[in-house]
C-alpha cells in the first residue's frame, strides 16, 4: 500500500471540474517579466508547463482533459509502461537499471498537491502516486562529491536538474499515476517528475534517467533564460 502524505499534511482540495485556476501574477513571475519581457513572450509562444509537442495548449479527452498540455517534444513517446526503464547513473557507487518488474516492487507514495505553471495557471488538488526518487538514489549511493541530480526525458530533448537535497525530499515524486489512474502520456506517462514546491517546467515528463553530478546541469528552459530554481 502506498504511503499517503495527505493523511499527514493538510490536503489541498480539488475543484469539482479541475478547470485551470488562474491565480493572478505571482511576485516571482513579475520579477521574471521585468527582467526579460521580450524573452518571456517568445518562450511562452512555444509553450511551457512541464517538459512536454508543439508548444500550444491542447486538451486531452478523459482524464485531465481540462488541464493544459504543453510540450517542446515533436511527439509523445510510444513506449508502454511495461517496457519503460529508468536508469540511475553518474556519481554513484551502484548504477541502477530499473525495469517495470522491479519498479512495481518499490515502496509507493501518494500525495495531493496543487500544480502551478509559470504561465500563471494552476490546477488544484492533483492526486499523484509513484515512487520517491530518494528510494532509487539511496540504493544507488551517491558519492561524497555528488550535489545535483539531472532528470532526463525520453528522446533526449528535455532535461532539468534539482539539488540532491531536493531530489531526496519527501515531497518529490516519480509519479506513474494521476488521480488514481495510470498517468497518460500527454501528462508525462508512464513516469514523470513531480516537485510541488517548484513551477511546472521543473517537473520533467517521461523520465528515463537520473544522472547524479557534482555541478548543476543547465536545463532546457534555463538555457533559454529561466532560473534554475523556480519556487512557488
Amino acid at each position: 500500500m502506498p504511503e499517503d502524505r495527505s493523511a499527514r499534511e493538510p490536503e489541498r482540495h480539488a475543484s469539482e471540474s479541475k478547470l485551470p485556476v488562474v491565480r493572478g501574477t505571482r511576485k516571482w513571475f513579475l520579477a521574471l517579466l521585468a527582467g526579460g519581457a521580450a524573452l518571456v513572450a517568445a518562450v511562452l509562444r512555444l509553450g511551457l508547463g512541464g517538459a512536454s509537442g508543439g508548444g500550444s495548449s491542447r486538451s486531452l479527452g478523459g482524464l485531465g482533459s481540462d488541464w493544459p498540455v504543453l510540450s517542446v517534444e515533436r511527439e509523445l513517446p510510444h513506449v508502454p509502461a511495461e517496457q519503460w526503464v529508468i536508469e540511475v547513473d553518474g556519481l554513484v557507487e551502484n548504477p541502477l537499471r530499473i525495469d517495470h518488474a522491479r519498479w512495481v516492487t518499490l515502496p509507493r507514495l501518494h500525495e495531493t498537491e496543487d500544480f502551478h505553471c509559470v504561465e500563471g495557471w494552476s490546477v488544484d488538488g492533483v492526486g499523484w502516486e509513484g515512487v520517491s526518487p530518494g528510494v532509487l538514489l539511496r540504493e544507488a549511493r551517491p558519492l561524497s562529491q555528488a550535489a545535483f541530480v539531472t532528470f532526463h526525458a525520453y528522446g533526449g530533448t528535455y532535461a532539468d536538474s534539482l539539488t540532491l537535497a531536493e531530489a531526496l525530499s519527501s515531497e518529490t515524486l516519480l509519479a506513474d499515476t494521476l488521480d488514481g489512474r495510470p498517468l497518460p502520456p500527454p501528462h508525462g506517462g508512464p513516469i514523470r517528475l513531480v516537485i510541488p514546491s517548484q513551477l511546472g517546467y521543473k517537473n520533467v515528463k517521461w523520465v528515463v534517467m537520473l544522472e547524479v553530478t557534482k555541478q548543476r546541469a543547465i536545463g532546457y528552459w534555463e538555457q533559454r533564460g529561466y532560473p534554475a530554481e523556480a519556487p512557488i
